[in-house]
């Protein structure tokens, strides 16, 4: 690292930052340092790269309903929700192979319009959401679970 410029003395104002090599004041939207020459702000990117990574990095709703209509679960994998997408492969060919027996030429319709309608919705939620559906609040009750009433009086128990 070199060795601090002497407008480093002062405060960076509201629109400074410090270089984060040489130390000197230079303006927030800097690029390169123009006392050191040194990178401050990755590249800006062409709108096709980066339509193409907000494309594949997952949660885009319409990229996630069109895998989903390509395979049923697709779309969930796309989303990041490997076991989800994996029943939904299962249920898929397991629909598919029971169209011998007439039971599957109305289930795989429903199997593959369900998994496009649910990668859609959950990649419009975003990862965040979709990890706090997954996971059950802590004041539900699971079923089976002991009733914490004191059912003599009527108070809870603490």
């Amino acid at each position: 690292m070199s060795e601090p410029s002497a407008s480093s003395d002062r405060e960076p104002g509201p629109d400074e930052v410090y270089c984060r090599n040489c130390g000197s004041i230079i303006s927030e939207r800097a690029e390169i340092c123009p006392e050191c020459g040194v990178r401050q702000q990755p590249p800006p990117q062409s709108p096709i790269e980066s339509t193409v990574d907000s494309a594949l990095e997952g949660g885009n709703p319409v990229v996630a309903a069109i895998l989903s209509a390509l395979f049923p679960g697709l779309g969930q994998i796309y989303n990041r929700e490997l076991m989800r997408g994996i029943a939904f492969i299962v249920g898929a060919l397991l629909a598919m192979g029971s169209t011998m027996i007439l039971v599957g030429f109305l289930l795989y319709p429903a199997i593959w319009v369900y998994s496009i309608y649910d990668a859609y919705t959950r990649a419009e939620r975003g990862p965040d959401q979709r990890r706090t559906d997954d996971v059950a609040a802590p004041d539900r009750q699971r079923p089976g679970a002991r009733d914490e009433r004191d059912t003599t009086s009527g108070d809870w128990d603490e």
